[in-house]
Parts: structure tokens; sequence; C-alpha cells
């Protein structure tokens, strides 16, 4: 997803909690419903070879609400990184 204002477009990580599916059904759906509107946006901004922004929540003057859980899944991939590190270490070298 991107959002534009007079500056610019900057482009927004969205992550839903229920996964990669969660997230093709988003943009699907609910994206369509937001083009055009004024929204202001609450997360990180990242920099990078282009800027963008980890969403946290996107709402707009309707009243529409998206929360966005990058942080969820970003801590649930760190967990599963450390317990394979740990596995594999107890693989590799046997008491």
């Amino acid at each position: 997803m991107k959002l534009q204002d007079t500056t610019g477009m900057i482009y927004l990580r969205y992550a839903s909690g229920f996964g990669p599916i969660a997230n093709f059904l988003f943009g699907m759906k609910r994206v369509k419903s937001l083009i055009g509107m004024d929204v202001s946006a609450l997360g990180w901004f990242r920099r990078g070879v282009a800027p963008w922004m980890d969403l946290i929540q996107l709402e707009s003057d309707s009243g529409t609400v998206v929360n966005s859980y990058h942080r969820f899944w970003s801590v649930v991939m760190g967990i599963g990184a450390i317990a394979i590190g740990i596995a594999f270490i107890f693989v590799s070298f046997p008491a």
C-alpha cells in the first residue's frame, strides 16, 4: 500500500494478524475503500533505498481504522530463528 500527500509518496508495510492470506484479502477488499480518502497513519519510519513506514494504525476521516501487526510477526519470526539456532546447536554438538 502507498500513501501520497503533497510532499510525495511513501510505502506502508501492512501485516495482518492472520498471515499472508489475510494480507492478500485486505489488499483485494479494503484498500479500494481507502483510495482517495484523507487518512492519518501511525507507525515507524524506515530508511533504505526507498523510504517506507511499518504501519501500526491507519485511520480515515470517515472513521475506518486499519490495524497492522508487523511487530507481532517480527517477534514470532525472531523467536522462531532463536529456536532453530538452539536446535541446530544441540544437533551439531550432542552431549
